[in-house]
């Protein structure tokens, strides 16, 4: 079995700053696109938050807010992962093919 080269410091702090970038993005598009906005509203609709709100005790809208907000987040982070890891599989084919 072969090992993988390590990674340098900064190129692991490029991947950092693209992932915090695009979920960055992500989330700002909650705010300007009418239709993601329609989308996390229906979610935060549906019985399976209800239910979330109920076990993780918000009762009041500030606490249902913050547990709203923190669902964007994780899910803006998530879908951010593949969208950054695709964009350095992009970057190492654009090398490989000038080296």
């Amino acid at each position: 079995m072969t090992m993988a080269p390590q990674p340098s410091v900064a190129r692991t702090l490029i991947k950092t700053l693209a992932l915090v970038s695009v979920t960055a993005a992500l989330m700002a598009s909650l705010r300007f696109s009418a239709v993601v906005a329609g989308w996390v509203d229906r979610v935060a609709g549906t019985r399976l938050w209800s239910s979330l709100y109920r076990l993780a005790g918000a009762s009041d809208a500030l606490s249902r807010e913050r547990m709203i907000m923190a669902g964007v987040t994780v899910t803006c982070f998530v879908l951010a992962l593949p969208i950054v890891q695709a964009g350095e599989w992009c970057v190492e084919r654009v090398r490989g093919r000038r080296g």
